[in-house]
């Protein structure tokens, strides 16, 4: 009877040991509350943009906390910061899978925009879209997007979403504005530029724009006046240089166009299109070996500009140089130049 009893008492104390499942519980609540301490921290430096160390927190987190989806979201965040597209994709896409969110599709959109994955893009933006039809950004990226495509229709559309519903978006006046100027509707790319610049006086790119606008205007004393502020606040912008080059062109004020061409040529030494501009400008300040000299170096930066090699014809024909003219006359013909075609059938055999 006594070894029955001692086999029972066995029997349940190994009973008992077996059932204690308490520590491994209690376990896997620590690693949550470490996780979550992790996460709070990473929050904080990527607030601070110390973002090496943020990344260091979140996947710290998500390694004590695999499906921890705010962690994993904000890693893709900065990732995103710090132009790593690829893993910032791959974060967007787990976060989505855990929680479809408009914010989740847009920067995974983003992410696929930097990467020139338009089409990927595209999609993604309109998947927030279709989650939150008030995310202005997700409309303005999708806007260019289109532009980028040549689907000036479409863009405009996006950017009036965009402006719908963030009223001082200064960026979609301004692309909206660029849409309409590749439509060839001048006074509306005009009104949408000086609106994007009354929302951010100080981003010279506006001016510039503004100023390209109003040249297509033929008003070039006020493009001058806008590509002299885009200069005041970007002193080597070497486009504005260029247009406000071309806008003293058609001033017949050749010197300050030179000079223009001059100084983005020092800021851009490749620069092909100043290049070409310049040889215009000396060849009416009658510098024809100047001229000269720089169509050849425009078409040594660029064998394919095509205008270079017109322009340069006009000039050998003014210098009675008919048989470099028509080559050169040629040449702009084979490079696409329809206009020279009308050069070579009067003035070529």
């Amino acid at each position: 009877m006594k070894k029955l009893i001692s086999a029972a008492i066995i029997f349940i104390l190994s009973f008992s040991l077996y059932a204690q499942t308490d520590k491994p519980d209690s376990l896997f609540k620590a690693d949550d509350q470490q996780a979550e301490k992790l996460y709070n921290e990473g929050v904080k430096l990527f607030e601070s943009k110390s973002y090496t160390e943020a990344l260091q927190k979140f996947s710290s987190a998500i390694d004590l906390k695999a499906n921890f989806e705010k962690a994993i979201y904000n890693r893709g965040s900065v990732k995103l910061e710090m132009n790593d597209f690829a893993g910032a994709i791959t974060d967007f896409a787990k976060s989505i899978e855990l929680n479809p969110s408009a914010k989740g599709y847009f920067n995974k959109g983003k992410a696929e925009f930097e990467l020139s994955k338009h089409d990927e893009a595209i999609d993604d933006f309109t998947k927030a879209i279709g989650l939150d039809s008030t995310h202005a950004q997700a409309y303005y990226y999708r806007g260019v997007e289109s532009f980028e495509k040549g689907a000036y229709d479409n863009a405009i559309d996006d950017f009036n979403h965009a402006i719908k519903n963030k009223a001082d978006y200064a960026y979609a006046y301004n692309d909206r504005g660029s849409a309409y100027l590749m439509k060839e509707k001048f006074e509306e790319a005009k009104t949408n530029y000086q609106t994007a610049v009354k929302q951010n006086y100080n981003m010279p790119f506006f001016h510039e724009n503004l100023g390209s606008a109003m040249k297509k205007l033929n008003d070039f004393k006020g493009a001058v006046e806008e590509y002299n502020i885009a200069i005041s606040i970007k002193s080597d912008y070497y486009l504005a240089y260029n247009n406000r080059g071309s806008a003293y062109f058609e001033l017949k004020e050749y010197d300050k166009a030179v000079a223009d061409y001059t100084k983005a040529i020092s800021i851009k030494p490749d620069y092909a299109f100043a290049y070409n501009n310049r040889a215009n400008a000396k060849y009416k300040l009658k510098d024809n070996d100047g001229a000269l000299a720089d169509y050849a170096k425009a078409m040594e930066l660029n064998p394919n500009y095509g205008y270079a090699y017109l322009n340069r014809g006009i000039v050998n024909e003014m210098l009675r140089k008919p048989q470099n003219s028509c080559e050169d006359w040629k040449k702009a013909k084979e490079l696409g130049i329809a206009t020279a075609e009308g050069y070579i059938k009067l003035q070529c055999k």
